[in-house]
């Protein structure tokens, strides 16, 4: 097992803020729902759930997360945002952009986004964020923003259904690179986060400006599923200032909040 993830390092690597206080665990169930779990009993924001690996963790849509001991980078930060509920998107924007950034800045590799909360290199899924969140009443409680890296896979390790559709930073890298530090990766990855969204109460503007640059979605044919009964098939045109997602379709223009990319073309 990589074991470049551990207590001791985080201790040493984790930026103030955003990143402290943190739990780790070798293995547990789900970090989001670790974290949750904390935030209802007071964790403050910016508190962190790092694993190196989860046995129960999960997508969007309640799906299984695929992972292997040691090769992903897999957290969850607890959120308290100021931000009204019809733009909590935005917090998966930010962390999409920041984690595109954070790989660009630890390994040179390009990214890309899929609307709404895939990352993506040389066209497959390297990351992917899930926000759950809390409510009191009509309010927002908390969030809980939990990401997955893969980091360590090498090309033979990726399981034979995803190779189409998702890669790792070390088989893009190659063998002679050797594989990239999680801990790095983290820590570079919390501070661009912080930056954005710490800046969300006050305008939008320049991250929707960042995410539209990478975005690998705007100016193309996508059918997506908004459930399991219905599906909007158009053209990809812009993203909103809320981090809804414009499709123009034969019936006019749809802002959509929230839905899963099925088809680009």
């Amino acid at each position: 097992m990589n074991v470049d993830l551990s207590a001791q390092s985080l201790e040493r690597v984790l930026p103030d803020g955003f990143g402290r206080p943190f739990r780790f665990f070798d293995e547990i169930g789900s970090t989001n729902t670790h974290a949750m779990e904390w935030a209802r009993a007071g964790a403050p924001e910016g508190a962190i759930v790092v694993t190196n690996h989860q046995t129960q963790g999960r997508g969007r849509w309640s799906r299984s997360w695929i992972s292997a001991p040691g090769a992903l980078l897999q957290f969850s930060l607890v959120l308290r945002p100021r931000l009204a509920l019809d733009r909590l998107g935005l917090v998966t924007t930010a962390l999409g952009v920041a984690c595109a950034e954070a790989i660009e800045l630890t390994t040179g590799l390009g990214c890309t986004i899929k609307w709404p909360n895939d990352v993506r290199v040389s066209g497959k899924k390297v990351a992917g964020i899930l926000v759950e969140t809390h409510l009191v009443g009509p309010a927002l409680d908390v969030a809980v923003a939990g990401v997955g890296v893969n980091v360590g896979w090498s090309r033979s390790e990726i399981p034979d259904d995803l190779r189409d559709v998702a890669t790792s930073l070390a088989a893009e890298l190659g063998p002679e690179a050797g594989r990239p530090s999680r801990v790095e990766l983290l820590a570079t990855l919390l501070r661009c986060f912080e930056a954005r969204y710490l800046g969300l109460s006050r305008s939008a503007a320049a991250l929707i400006t960042d995410a539209t640059a990478r975005s690998a979605v705007l100016g193309r044919d996508v059918v997506v599923a908004l459930s399991s009964e219905e599906v909007v098939e158009g053209r990809a045109t812009r993203l909103l200032d809320d981090g809804r997602l414009e499709v123009e379709t034969r019936a006019g223009s749809r802002a959509l909040a929230a839905g899963e990319i099925l088809r680009l073309r």
